[in-house]
């Protein structure tokens, strides 16, 4: 089957903006293609933080933490250096080589931060007052889908990276489980698209089907970027461990304790500052991300 590299629908969908710092998936060392600004401080007593890819464009995904994340570095006594990852799997891969202190990341991408190197999690971020979410697959809102997958058969799918949580790893599992290989499955398969990018190819009927997760959409929608009818979902996953804080093995644990203290305790006015529908942070341990470390496993993604 062919396995198309889709990433030109990212390009045609969502623009970065100027102050954009990319961590490169795979890189050895980090690769910073900064503009002027977004470096907001140097030196010894700096609090190096990398996002994944949350927002709509990693810009969007800067201009709402960065607030946050000053209030978070001042009340561990540090400046901020803030980076946006532009995938999942960076996001990760920088954490696990300890280029960044601070990851606020996908669920699979910390296990594979934890798993290559020894990463912590200290914090898990609340949905509503819940850590957790779901996976979806949505679909073009014309497609008759009754009987899903089975209907499914032939048509084109369009994956996140193999970083995502949502995008690639619960998804693929699930599908293994039903005895269906994705990139023979589907008529037309692709990997590496971001979740608006991937959510937009639905709604423009560039593509069949892609992955995605609730929180994502939910948001989108509320923006007025997609309309509620615009795409379908056709499948959701049982309840995820939500997006998680981790910090690097390297940290000291007195400064890992006061930064978990710091997420759980947000002040009122902070707390506001969070985009909807994240209303705060609770501590965690990695229990609850056990379960994507057997889905990783199980697919022959983590061998050590």
């Amino acid at each position: 089957m062919e396995n198309v590299n889709m990433k030109k629908i990212m390009e045609e969908t969502a623009t970065v903006g100027r102050r954009k710092l990319l961590l490169m998936a795979g890189a050895s060392s980090l690769a910073a293609l900064a503009a002027p600004g977004i470096v907001r401080a140097q030196g010894d007593e700096t609090l190096r933080v990398g996002l994944g890819p949350q927002q709509p464009t990693q810009e969007d995904t800067y201009r709402v933490w960065e607030p946050i994340y000053q209030r978070i570095a001042a009340a561990a006594g540090a400046k901020l250096r803030l980076d946006v990852a532009n995938d999942w799997a960076g996001i990760a891969t920088a954490l696990a080589n300890e280029q960044i202190d601070v990851a606020q990341m996908g669920p699979w991408g910390y296990v594979l931060a934890a798993v290559r190197g020894e990463a912590k999690p200290i914090n898990v971020m609340l949905v509503e007052g819940q850590p957790i979410y779901r996976a979806i697959i949505v679909a073009r809102p014309d497609l008759e889908l009754e009987n899903f997958p089975e209907d499914a058969r032939g048509m084109s799918m369009q994956m996140l990276d193999t970083g995502s949580t949502s995008g690639w790893l619960v998804p693929t599992h699930w599908m293994r489980g039903q005895g269906i290989d994705p990139q023979e499955f589907f008529g037309r398969y692709a990997e590496g698209a971001s979740a608006a990018a991937a959510q937009m190819a639905t709604v423009n009927g560039q593509v069949d089907l892609a992955t995605g997760w609730d929180t994502h959409r939910n948001t989108m929608i509320r923006n007025g970027t997609i309309a509620a009818d615009a795409n379908k979902v056709v499948w959701e996953s049982d309840p995820l461990p939500n997006e998680v804080v981790a910090v690097r093995a390297g940290m000291d644990a007195e400064m890992a304790a006061t930064l978990q203290n710091a997420f759980a305790t947000l002040d009122e006015d902070t707390r506001a500052l969070l985009p909807w529908p994240y209303t705060g942070f609770e501590p965690t341990t990695h229990e609850p991300y056990a379960v994507l470390e057997q889905m990783g496993r199980d697919l022959g993604v983590l061998r050590s």
